[in-house]
């Protein structure tokens, strides 16, 4: 079962009338998630999965897995967009985290923070994604930032002020996700599907 918690935070300042909270879904992948059985594209033949998980208040996660590496996108709709990860193979972790704000007397997911495993077994480092989350149909989810919690001090933290100031307004393939915190020349960086792949995923009902 997916099991949710809810922890609240009015942030000081500037977004001081601005209440944004965080919700956490929690994921059995083979039980909570519906696998898709159609048939793959030609040019994602070496795709292993994909599938559509529930997330809170209507919001869903999507996450496709090829050649040991991962790529998800949060969205109202069970829209894939473009492929992105991280080169070296890479997988997630069962929990999510979703930051919200109060948008027309209703608290709406914009952004998401999701641990991810990024690199080969005996060297993995642990990296928080912050993502955008896909409010319309004609916009798609992307990563905004990476934080290596290896060697970043309260990680968590950051990545939720992260996300509650980069992630509303950036604009998935134009701006670029960027790393946070402790940045070497260790730290993997995500990366993106050519312009000219993108609708390769397409859309699932």
């Amino acid at each position: 079962m997916i099991r949710q918690a809810l922890a609240v935070l009015v942030i000081p300042g500037a977004a001081a009338a601005q209440q944004i909270d965080s919700v956490y879904t929690t994921y059995n992948w083979d039980t909570d998630c519906r696998t898709l059985e159609d048939n793959l594209p030609a040019d994602e033949a070496a795709m292993s999965f994909r599938m559509v998980c529930p997330g809170p208040d209507g919001f869903y996660l999507m996450l496709a897995e090829g050649d040991a590496r991962i790529s998800t996108d949060y969205a109202t709709t069970q829209r894939f967009g473009p492929w992105e990860s991280f080169t070296p193979f890479n997988t997630v972790h069962d929990t999510v985290e979703w930051r919200r704000q109060r948008l027309n007397e209703k608290m709406q997911a914009f952004a998401t923070i999701h641990r991810w495993d990024v690199g080969p077994s005996h060297d993995d480092r642990e990296i928080l994604v912050i993502s955008t989350v896909a409010t319309a149909p004609d916009t798609e989810s992307c990563m905004v930032g990476v934080i290596d919690t290896t060697k970043t001090p309260d990680a968590n933290e950051l990545a939720r002020a992260v996300a509650d100031r980069f992630a509303p307004g950036f604009v998935c393939g134009n701006a670029q996700p960027r790393a946070f915190g402790y940045v070497g020349l260790e730290t993997p960086l995500p990366r993106r599907v050519p312009p000219h792949h993108e609708t390769a995923k397409g859309d699932h009902p």
